[in-house]
């Protein structure tokens, strides 16, 4: 007889292995970017999970808000009516105070935090959209236009006219100023 350890262990052999072929599975029938047109919408959605298309977080994120949301007006309710005892004093002491104070503050602080994670959630989309479209431009453009690339400055031919230091007026043929004979 199998001990629990012994059984998990096992199962634990058996999941790495299915595993290991679902993954194989995916990347050849699911992953590649060519099999996305001939997949249905339920397996595009799966095509998009799997290559990181979108970002699941943000649902996540806004289940989490309205469940903390939820939490804290209803244990802020169901504190209006709780009275706890001290062992020590004999005590009872209401907690209405402090689910009211959890009610009122409760909602703000989990939508602070909510908005903060969005905030860090719209500023990674942000930077993934500009590199997205710099990478774009750069193919558009062309090696030679390479907008990181260390511009190159040309030189003054020896036939290019030459100004005056002083006025600015193009120099003459012996290098003189003609405006202020400089």
């Amino acid at each position: 007889m199998f001990s629990f350890l012994q059984t998990a262990g096992v199962f634990a052999i058996i999941a790495a292995i299915l595993a290991i072929a679902a993954t194989v599975l995916a990347f050849i029938f699911i992953v590649p970017s060519k099999r996305r047109a001939r997949l249905n919408p339920f397996g595009k959605f799966i095509h998009d999970t799997l290559t990181c298309k979108y970002l699941i977080i943000e649902k996540i994120l806004q289940a989490l808000y309205i469940f903390l949301t939820a939490y804290v007006i209803l244990l802020g309710f169901f504190m209006l009516f709780a009275f706890v005892k001290n062992d020590w004093t004999g005590k009872v002491t209401w907690l209405g105070g402090s689910g009211l104070f959890i009610m009122i503050l409760g909602p703000i602080v989990v939508r602070l935090l909510h908005e903060g994670f969005m905030m860090t959630i719209l500023l990674v989309k942000n930077v993934i959209s500009i590199n997205e479209k710099l990478k774009n431009q750069n193919e558009n453009a062309g090696s030679a236009n390479d907008m990181f690339k260390t511009p190159v400055i040309p030189r003054p031919s020896a036939s290019a006219p030459k100004f005056c230091s002083k006025c600015g007026a193009v120099l003459d043929e012996n290098r003189r100023c003609p405006n202020c004979n400089h």
